[in-house]
């Protein structure tokens, strides 16, 4: 560092600009650069400014003021912004050299091309200086004229030294946020390990199951009885286990003790025309979501090929000890050959899961060395984007997608000789439950003949079917009503049962424009009044109370009372609300309300909330018949032939077979039988439509806390992470937030745009009875 000057001269400052050249021509390197134009350089600016100050503290006209308020601050600052855009492509090539994204030989070129152009300038602004001085001492004409100019015009310093001090505070700003930029970097390449490390995990469990296989094929060569190669399976069985090497929870506490670390920067991009464009990225929440929708599905695929790789080399082995025992009277040579022949077999599976495991490590490394690299946000293009058709695609080219075939085709010789129920073991439950939701979500040309089947795709009555033994309750319900009794109606079942609908269609038949519906936030009539209803229950009740004209008596319509909440308002102030209405208004008011059974239970618990009823109506479970009347019904509407597998037509008659079948397997739930048909059939080209039965079942893979969430959003119908944040408090952060991630990555959980969860309508019913086992175990 040079020594500063001990006065505010011209001459000093002068001095000091030649001692700051002679010093920036001798640097070597690109650090000594930057530790200059920070240092001497921010000396040189505070110099000026101070002789700024001092050389007209009298504000009197002179030469010298002229010169460095009027003739030199102009290029003094044009000199300084070159200094700082210099520092700021410095601060860059710190960034770019961490990240790896920069050879040192560009580096050393990038210094000397900054070096030259500094020194340049330098020389431009110190020969401009000397001429000043020159000029404005030895003419004297022009010393008259520019004291007469400094009289006239405004003295321009105080703007330029506020400009000055300006650019030193950015000179400061750079360095600091390269600071911080650095130390992104630094957590990057922490993430970048943490991804690494689970591959290497995976190459390590995998070489076990490789070398034990490998262990077993030599040992069954060698051996000569059945009795002495047993005891090397039974050893493998009991005394070698393997256990998986990663771990989703494990995972995600990794990456997210680093992601915590990242925080939100304002980065200094590029200048234009003499301002720095700053760019602000929030690195912890881009990385956040980045890693939940790009790494984390990958991540799953590796971990369900452990899980299904240990599963199979575990049934193979177990299947080899039973046939072993079963057969060791048999010709010894013959079934070691067929020992021999399993094992080869299963030494090729492995080979298989090598390769698939292989694509996957790839495609993580990949996406983290091309995307976790804080220089790209110098660039003019998204940072750490997350694209639209992101997250675990259980239609795409995931390796989920070829699981079954594979593993079905993988089972080895003894498989079919001893409980071929166990082939299914290779699977995990989680690729289980996803082949079956990637059948149920699948669209294709059928999408048309499936609206057929899907309420809320309906308008009008044509295609609907009486709930026959409900409507004749409703029927005689209301007759009492009308002769003056006071009554209300709560109408439950599960999702998909058909509430809604018989709400909607015995409102209309019995009350029709009589009939006020409430819903949060949306307009409501009342005898041809518009009001507004908000989630203030108790608001929107008064208001039919105080405009409700006696002769009229209107039927009030509540569906999924469990919507009814919000930040303001509690689901159970409404919940009081409406039962004190119930109480005082329900021989004026016929009152119809629609709720989940779940959400029954859990207001019964606190509220006593269904004896509040007159009746209660159970939709949960429809007739049979009606089902499959409601199943010819809208096939008749799609003017289609129904044929089986063979194109051989299926008659009406086993159309009211298959219907029932159906109906039993999804436990009458109306809905879910609808909706299960379409999961069935298929339009062909020739407008044909092939039913075809599928066995894939969902099963219960979910966590202690992902059940948690997933009753909550059953009972509440919709979910938010503030909300869930709420109940379980501090332990959302270590054992929750994860959890919702994964049942948002394998499409459990779906997310409306207004933000909040709910469970995907493919499988709702499916995870109500997995819930329901859960809580009667």
């Amino acid at each position: 560092m040079l020594e500063e000057p001990k006065t505010a001269t011209i001459n000093s400052f002068e001095t000091y600009c030649e001692s700051y050249k002679e010093a920036i021509s001798k640097l070597e390197n690109r650090q000594a650069l930057k530790l200059s134009i920070s240092k001497d350089y921010d000396t040189l600016i505070s110099e000026y400014v101070t002789l700024g100050d001092e050389i007209n503290e009298d504000h009197l006209a002179s030469v010298d003021v002229y010169m460095i308020h009027y003739e030199l601050s102009q290029q003094f600052k044009d000199l300084t912004i070159l200094h700082r855009d210099v520092y700021l492509e410095l601060v860059k090539g710190d960034v770019y050299e961490a990240d790896l994204q920069i050879s040192s030989r560009k580096l050393e070129t990038h210094f000397l091309s900054s070096k030259t152009l500094v020194l340049n300038a330098l020389e431009t602004f110190i020969s401009a200086m000397q001429q000043a001085q020159s000029r404005n001492s030895k003419d004297k004409n022009f010393q008259k004229k520019i004291l007469k100019i400094q009289s006239l015009q405004k003295d321009p310093w105080d703007i330029y030294k506020v400009q000055l001090q300006t650019i030193q505070e950015q000179l400061v700003m750079l360095e600091s946020r390269k600071k911080e930029l650095l130390e992104a970097s630094s957590i990057f390449n922490k993430l970048k390990d943490v991804v690494k490390d689970v591959n290497k995990k995976h190459d390590v469990f995998q070489e076990k199951i490789f070398e034990s296989i490998n262990f077993l094929a030599i040992k069954a060569k060698e051996s000569t009885t059945f009795k002495e190669f047993l005891v090397h399976v039974e050893d493998r069985l009991n005394n070698q286990k393997f256990s998986l090497e990663n771990n989703h929870q494990t995972f995600s506490e990794a990456i997210n003790n680093h992601i915590a670390d990242l925080k939100k920067i304002e980065v200094p991009i590029k200048t234009q025309e003499g301002l720095i464009m700053m760019r602000e990225i929030d690195f912890n929440k881009r990385t956040n979501k980045w890693f939940d929708y790009q790494i984390l599905p990958g991540f799953m695929d590796l971990e369900g090929l452990e899980t299904n790789l240990l599963s199979l080399y575990n049934v193979n082995l177990l299947n080899l000890k039973n046939t072993i025992q079963l057969t060791k009277s048999n010709d010894t040579n013959n079934h070691f050959d067929n020992v021999v022949t399993s094992l080869s077999h299963l030494q090729e599976n492995v080979e298989d899961v090598k390769l698939q495991a292989k694509s996957i490590a790839k495609k993580l490394h990949e996406e983290v060395n091309n995307e976790l690299i804080v220089s790209n946000a110098f660039k003019n293009k998204p940072f750490i984007e997350v694209p639209l058709n992101s997250s675990l695609s259980i239609e795409g080219n995931t390796i989920l997608k070829t699981l079954m075939e594979k593993w079905n085709s993988s089972l080895s010789f003894f498989n079919s000789k001893y409980e071929k129920s166990k082939s299914y073991e290779s699977l995990s439950n989680l690729e289980i439950s996803t082949q079956c939701m990637a059948h149920r979500m699948h669209k294709d040309d059928s999408q048309h003949y499936d609206s057929l089947f899907l309420n809320k795709n309906f308008i009008g009555d044509l295609f609907l079917v009486s709930r026959q033994l409900q409507e004749e309750k409703l029927e005689t319900i209301v007759n009492q009503w009308q002769k003056g009794f006071n009554k209300s109606v709560l109408v439950i079942g599960n999702r998909l049962s058909g509430r809604s609908t018989f709400l909607n269609y015995s409102s209309k038949k019995r009350f029709g424009k009589h009939t006020v519906i409430l819903k949060p936030n949306s307009t409501a009539t009342i005898d041809g009044r518009k009001f507004t209803v908000t989630y203030d229950l108790k608001e929107a009740l008064q208001y039919v109370k105080n405009n409700n004209i006696e002769s009229t008596k209107p039927a009030l319509i509540i569906d999924d009372i469990e919507l009814w909440r919000d930040k303001e308002h509690s689901l159970l102030s409404n919940i009081r609300s409406l039962i004190n209405f119930i109480e005082t208004e329900s021989d004026d008011v016929f009152v119809m309300i629609s709720t989940s059974i779940m959400m029954k239970d859990h207001l019964d618990q606190r509220l006593n909330f269904s004896n509040a009823f007159s009746h209660v109506l159970d939709l949960n479970q429809a007739d049979k018949n009606e089902i499959s009347q409601a199943i010819l019904l809208r096939h008749g509407a799609a003017h289609r032939e129904l044929v089986d597998e063979k194109l051989e037509p299926i008659t009406p008659q086993k159309v009211m077979l298959l219907a029932a079948k159906m109906s039993k397997i999804k436990h009458y739930n109306f809905g879910d039988t609808l909706q299960s048909w379409t999961y069935n059939t298929f339009v062909q080209d020739d407008e044909k439509v092939v039913f075809k039965e599928s066995y894939l079942e969902f099963v219960d893979f979910f966590t202690k806390s992902e059940l948690i969430i997933l009753k909550q959003a059953l009972i509440f119908k919709n979910i938010t992470e503030y909300g869930l944040k709420r109940v379980v408090s501090n332990a959302f952060d270590q054992d929750y937030k994860s959890a919702i991630r994964r049942l948002v990555n394998v499409k459990i959980l779906l997310r409306d745009p207004d933000g909040t969860l709910f469970i995907n309508p493919v499988v709702v019913n499916n995870i109500s009875r997995i819930i329901n086992k859960e809580h009667s175990n």
